[in-house]
């Protein structure tokens, strides 16, 4: 099974032009990593700490690394193996002529040699979206070690040369105050990055500055290392916690995800366990956000769509609403309509079919016994706008989806 996952995220990131390589540790020579770039166009390259750094990769960890030429690679120490799985050089911007002067400009790059930096960018895969490309690596993550059971490191490096240097580096508290000054100016400036970049769901950048804050020595507080940790694990969901709510997400979402957190971490036995729940927690505020922000919505839409996302069995019907809320029905629906671009009633229908369209999928329950659940007792009436939303009858698609489900596992590209 092991080897299925990797031959398939091998062939999904090489018909995207990506390479991929399978090295057997100790690396000898690592020249082939960035596809002889350093080694055309630096005088008297050495990648020595490149080959030490690929030696010395942690067991169940996901390296996303970014070098000096914006370059991209992903990098897996496969379990019960000797082997690495290398991914990349990738380019996640396309490479403009500014950027291009700036790189040229960090590396001090002779005028001769532009046009080979140039010839190289434009033989390398671009991939527009990061979080799509990082969830693939998330799930394969899933798979190799487990849930939660990993850490991933997102790491912007000024170079490969770097690399090993990165791994072995550790903040330790000295004496020195101006030292401790920085750290701790550090830490609170990554955290206050970390919270926007969860408060605009942006993932990417929330799993990077995450991966940085795990970097960094935390001020000891008790004796008992793995408590304190744990504490600031906590007070990490709690700042989340409130990020979402400004979001506009309701507490009923909220507190759900809060709390399973908070029962995940009094699970921990490690410091490393504790990074990966770092990790697991920011990604799970990040979607959450995505998922049920309403900040853009008044008041009166924001307690219909959570209302009815809470329980699709109730009366969802305009006039139960609008009863409930003490408001005008015909208020009501113009309301609704404006701010979601469709009407109360094919909201709620098209809720109800998508929660069917789930348990179609993850469970064996009768088709009749879905309808009962998603708020529609009438088989019939529910069989016919099932189609109607999806072109297929409720036993078709179940049929069809779960035919292929473990596979689109891999394809699906939104990882919801």
């Amino acid at each position: 099974m092991k080897d299925i996952l990797l031959s398939f995220v091998q062939n999904l990131l090489e018909n995207n032009r990506i390479p991929v390589h399978f090295i057997a540790l100790p690396c000898e020579n690592a020249t082939w990593l960035d596809c002889g770039l350093r080694s055309d166009i630096l005088p008297d390259y050495k990648p020595d700490f490149t080959q030490n750094f690929l030696n010395h990769m942690k067991e169940k960890t996901v390296y996303h690394l970014k070098d000096t030429f914006q370059c991209s690679y992903s990098i897996i120490r496969i379990p019960d193996d000797s082997r690495l799985m290398v991914c990349g050089p990738v380019l996640f911007e396309e490479m403009r002529p500014s950027r291009l002067k700036s790189i040229v400009a960090k590396v001090q790059l002779p005028q001769e040699l532009h046009t080979v930096l140039q010839g190289y960018y434009l033989r390398l895969a671009s991939f527009p979206v990061p979080a799509v490309y990082y969830s693939i690596f998330l799930t394969l993550g899933n798979y190799l070690f487990g849930e939660n059971q990993y850490e991933t490191i997102y790491q912007d490096l000024n170079d490969m040369d770097e690399w090993y240097e990165f791994y072995s580096h550790h903040y330790r508290s000295t004496g020195d105050s101006m030292m401790n000054i920085e750290m701790i100016e550090m830490r609170y400036a990554l955290e206050a990055q970390l919270l926007d970049a969860v408060f605009n769901g942006n993932e990417a950048k929330a799993m990077a500055l995450v991966s940085k804050l795990s970097s960094l020595m935390l001020p000891s507080r008790l004796s008992d290392e793995l408590r304190d940790h744990k504490d600031y694990t906590i007070a990490f969901n709690t700042l989340f916690r409130k990020k979402a709510e400004e979001a506009g997400v309701h507490p009923i979402h909220i507190d759900l995800c809060s709390n399973q957190h908070v029962q995940l971490i009094e699970q921990v036995t490690s410091k490393d366990q504790c990074h990966t729940v770092w990790s697991r927690i920011v990604l799970n505020y990040c979607r959450l956000i995505r998922k049920h922000t309403l900040k853009d919505y008044s008041l009166l839409t924001q307690k219909i769509i959570t209302y009815i996302n809470s329980d699709l069995t109730a009366d969802l019907s305009l006039k139960a609403m609008s009863e409930w809320l003490n408001v005008n029905a015909s208020y009501l629906s113009t309301l609704f309509k404006k701010e979601v671009g469709i009407p109360l009633t094919d909201y709620v229908n098209r809720q109800r079919i998508e929660q069917a369209k789930k348990l179609l999928i993850v469970t064996e329950l009768p088709t009749k016994t879905i309808a009962q659940q998603c708020g529609i007792p009438d088989i019939y009436y529910f069989s016919r706008l099932f189609k109607k939303r999806t072109g297929v009858t409720p036993k078709l698609y179940r049929e069809t989806v779960t035919r292929d489900h473990e596979l689109q596992q891999y394809e699906d590209v939104d990882f919801n």
